[in-house]
């Protein structure tokens, strides 16, 4: 994307970079909204500005905050609900609850690598004069809690800098950053923000601005045609997620505007588990005709108790096998002692033992730091026999892409365990963090045309005591309004497919963190989901600290279709560094000629050499 502005009126333009970076002008002086882009330096020069005054940010998000070090003189302003995430942000990264059990996303860690000097903070109704213009603020949370919108009345217009409540008519630049939750925890809150994203929309829509300029995004010259086409397209994607989520088994009580809605797929009735199964929390436990136990999830002590409680009561001899279904933390957290306690073979799909036996490379929601042990790692289809049953094991990227799926066959019973895949109401993809994908052969395509093909007489998820099934028609309509979904959640986003926007880990570092002492080489390497048809070529560069006096090499690849790649990179440690501890290494990416800025990080845990 080639760096260029437009001219608004006499003294406003808009450099379009990777971010839009809205610049006031006062002769050679200038003020500038979401400088996120340094090439607008560039912008500056060919209009003849030599100072830039003062800097206003729209939100806290690391892409759209200067990438440069700014200038003492430099006045910069900032929503007051913000501030700590651009003057302290090391309160962020050094806090345990930002890195583990993720339940809760608010703030987002797309946060910069370092602190900046704040001048100014701004809350609703603030108004700064300078120039010839004057600026309103407004706050308009949605795309982040304290997202503000700046609108300036200049030449006799008026111009709303709107942050990224809007990337152009009818679309949004991704879809992540509005989960929140209502009643319940942030993981259960699927586009939870689109309420606050609505509300704010109307009160800059109510504000009668003569054009909307996003953060990411064109300029709008129809706000209302804009908001308005926005606010449809997003009602009609929450009614085809509301349809078969799962969630309405659980929280009924947050789709009570859906009750009896005749396009929804109605919530199924349970089945009593054979006599043979036990349901302990997150665990379900199959009893063998010789009192073994085989074992699947175990994510609190009191499991363990109550399996050793089985055992002393004689309904079970020893536990011989145990089986994880996917890494989140209710299904992993106590497995460290239950390995200690039952020595038996630990079992795992290849996707699932990637996770779990080294959480530290991963940032995911609900992610524990316990380590598995995995003693066998299962491709997609292995099977093996245990006592009377015939065990097989699936790739199952069902309520995350980390998932798998165990088919039990025996006692007159075609058995599958789900993990948190599926409920009566359908499909568990509430969290937009687990990367539900959409598409052939990904994500609950995939899961649901499996349970097609296997027809399995009980479907068993671990938070709910009974067993399920469900009907062909069912399973079709689950498919029928996944097929629409990719169609209208790509229309959302200015992609060419809604995964873009939907799946936050497209693109990621591994490891996510690692410890490395001073003087040594970490290793790094930046992988790429390519959702597109096509062949899709990506650059990255690692940004390491500027205390450390070396940049690294820009790497480049080409990712097939529907495809992951990506390449390493191998970074240099300094002998000496002024503290150690835990050092953001933001990551710049283009994609497809598509320059995204600082769009992941990873962790490095600086040790003493």
């Amino acid at each position: 994307m080639e760096t260029h502005f437009a001219q608004l009126s006499e003294h406003l333009y808009v450099h379009h970079g990777h971010v839009n970076t809205g610049i006031l002008r006062d002769g050679d002086r200038a003020l500038l909204i979401d400088p996120g882009d340094p090439t607008f330096q560039t912008t500056l020069a060919e209009l003849g500005i030599t100072k830039a005054e003062r800097m206003l940010f729209t939100h806290h998000h690391r892409d759209n905050i200067l990438g440069v070090p700014i200038a003492e003189n430099v006045r910069v302003g900032v929503p007051a609900k913000e501030v700590s995430w651009f003057a302290e942000v090391e309160t962020f990264w050094n806090d345990p609850k930002y890195r583990w059990h993720l339940y809760n996303y608010h703030p987002h860690n797309l946060m910069r690598a370092d602190a900046i000097r704040v001048t100014d903070t701004y809350t609703d109704g603030a108004q700064i004069t300078w120039g010839s213009a004057v600026l309103t603020v407004l706050e308009t949370p949605g795309h982040t809690d304290g997202s503000v919108t700046y609108l300036i009345d200049v030449d006799g217009k008026r111009f709303a800098f709107t942050g990224d409540l809007i990337y152009d008519e009818g679309k949004i630049w991704e879809l992540y950053s509005l989960q929140k939750g209502q009643q319940t925890s942030d993981y259960h809150g699927f586009l939870g923000a689109k309420d606050e994203l609505k509300e704010s929309l109307e009160k800059v829509r109510q504000a009668s601005p003569t054009a909307l300029i996003p953060t990411h995004g064109v300029v709008m010259n129809d706000p209302d045609k804009a908001i308005d086409m926005l606010l449809e397209r997003l009602a009609y994607c929450y009614d085809k997620y509301v349809s078969i989520s799962a969630l309405r088994h659980y929280f009924p009580q947050l789709f009570e505007e859906f009750d009896g809605h005749p396009r929804h797929m109605p919530i199924r009735e349970g089945k009593p588990p054979p006599e043979f199964l036990r349901h302990f929390g997150t665990t379900w436990l199959i009893i063998s005709e010789t009192d073994e136990a085989f074992v699947m999830d175990c994510g609190s002590p009191n499991i363990i108790k109550q399996i050793q409680q089985l055992q002393v009561e004689g309904e079970v001899s020893e536990v011989t096998q145990f089986w994880v279904t996917h890494y989140h933390d209710d299904h992993v957290n106590a497995i460290p002692e239950f390995q200690e306690t039952f020595p038996c073979e630990t079992i795992a799909d290849s996707v699932v033992a990637a996770v779990i036996t080294n959480p530290i490379g991963f940032r995911l929601p609900c992610i524990s730091p316990s380590v598995t042990r995995v003693d066998r790692i299962t491709q997609d289809g292995d099977s093996w026999q245990w006592n009377e049953f015939t065990m097989t094991a699936y790739y199952f990227p069902g309520q995350t892409y980390y998932h798998g799926g165990l088919l039990v066959e025996g006692r007159g019973a075609r058995m599958f365990f789900a993990g948190d895949s599926f409920t009566m109401a359908g499909i568990d993809d509430y969290c937009s963090g687990n990367r539900n994908l959409l598409g052939k052969d990904v994500g609950y395509e995939k899961c649901l045309h499996l349970i097609q093909e296997l027809k399995p007489t009980h479907i068993f998820n671990c938070h709910v005591d009974p067993a399920f099934d469900f009907t062909d028609a069912e399973i079709a309509f689950m498919l029928d309004t996944l097929a629409e979904r990719e169609k209208c959640y790509t229309e959302l986003f200015p992609w060419d497919h809604a995964n873009y926007g939907m799946d936050e880990h497209w693109v990621r570092c591994y490891p996510y963190e690692q410890e490395i002492a001073l003087g040594e080489t970490a290793q790094l390497r930046v992988e790429i989901t390519n959702h597109s048809d096509e062949p899709r070529t990506v650059t990255a560069q690692p940004i390491l600290p500027t205390s450390w006096g070396m940049e690294i090499s820009t790497g480049e690849t080409t990712i097939l279709p529907r495809a992951a790649g990506g390449f390493g990179f191998s970074i240099p440690i300094p002998q000496h560094c002024e503290t150690l501890g835990r050092v953001v290494i933001p990551v710049d990416i283009t994609y497809n000629a598509r320059p995204l800025g600082q769009f992941r990080e990873a962790i490095f845990v600086l040790t003493g050499g």
